[in-house]
């Protein structure tokens, strides 16, 4: 996806008006609590890349580090920062290069971000820049091969398919192969849901 095409693409997620909510329905900092499970140590630098209102950044902030939020819409950074939620946030671009220094940080979060992104491996080479050599990715993305999602397909309900900020779905195995194929080594995938597989769960 080039030009015209890429614009149009980050045209439709920005005007998108239902795809980011700005009420707290605790989903995001569940994401965070499950993802920060994984951190060890406190004091890290943590980048929340597609942080929306920020209501996961005050999760990590809460855990005693210090979250930079990016995202692409000025007014959510502000939100942000209106409430504390995070100590730094700038709009960016996370299809183009990142305005970080390599090596930057601890710990990238991404939640819920990566199904929005037309080109998804620009934005991992640029998550393997800026994190440390000893550095941690917790992304979570929605499951398309998620049980409810297969027996809905079954019936005849693609709903799930047909959100109109998502522009790709990534099953686990497929995501994996991006990850890995982008520098990255899986050490572990989680559901968030009721299923033990993660290749069933939500």
């Amino acid at each position: 996806m080039q030009g015209k095409e890429l614009e149009s693409a980050r045209f439709a997620l920005k005007n998108n008006a239902d795809h980011v909510s700005m009420e707290d329905d605790g989903w995001a900092r569940r994401r965070a609590r499950e993802a920060l499970a994984f951190v060890n140590g406190k004091g890290l630098r943590v980048l929340n890349a597609g942080c929306g209102p920020g209501f996961d950044s005050e999760e990590f902030k809460k855990a005693g580090h210090h979250v930079v939020g990016i995202d692409f819409d000025q007014k959510l950074i502000d939100f942000a920062a209106k409430h504390g939620f995070q100590q730094e946030g700038k709009v960016a671009d996370l299809n183009k290069k990142l305005p970080f220094a390599d090596h930057e940080f601890d710990v990238i979060f991404c939640s819920e971000v990566v199904e929005h992104l037309p080109i998804l491996g620009v934005f991992l080479g640029e998550c393997n820049r800026i994190l440390k050599n000893d550095g941690l990715l917790l992304l979570t993305t929605d499951n398309p091969t998620y049980l409810k999602n297969r027996i809905k397909f079954l019936f005849g309900n693609a709903d799930f398919l047909t959100h109109q900020a998502h522009v790709h779905l990534y099953t686990p195995a497929k995501m994996q192969e991006f990850l890995e194929k982008n520098g990255f080594n899986v050490l572990n995938k989680k559901n968030i849901g009721n299923f033990i597989l993660v290749s069933l769960g939500d």
